[in-house]
């Protein structure tokens, strides 16, 4: 398992290396990707392989994948989080504007 687990972490690293060297953020997402690995490992029951752990992680990363929190846009009700609208049914009088 952990062979295989390496040989797509090399394949992602090479992908990443790929994407990120332009913008200088290669190792932070190098580092998440040693983290995610970890977290799938542990989700099956294993032994973490890389030394990186969710305080390694960029905290605006986190902060993104966290179910914790949730940030939402209340003219649009698009956020990261799940969030009920509230419907209020309209009335005849909502369309008298200055009629009195």
């Amino acid at each position: 398992m952990y062979d295989l687990l390496y040989t797509l972490y090399e394949n992602e690293e090479g992908y990443t290396e790929s994407l990120y060297d332009g913008v200088g953020w290669t190792e932070e997402v190098k580092t998440f990707l040693r983290y995610n690995a970890n977290k799938a490992l542990m989700n099956l029951g294993q032994d973490p392989l890389f030394p990186d752990s969710a305080d390694d992680v960029n905290p605006i990363v986190m902060n993104g994948i966290s179910t914790g929190t949730s940030n939402h846009d209340f003219f649009s009700q698009v956020g990261n989080g799940y969030l009920l609208g509230e419907v209020e049914a309209m009335q005849d009088d909502d369309y008298n504007y200055g009629l009195d």
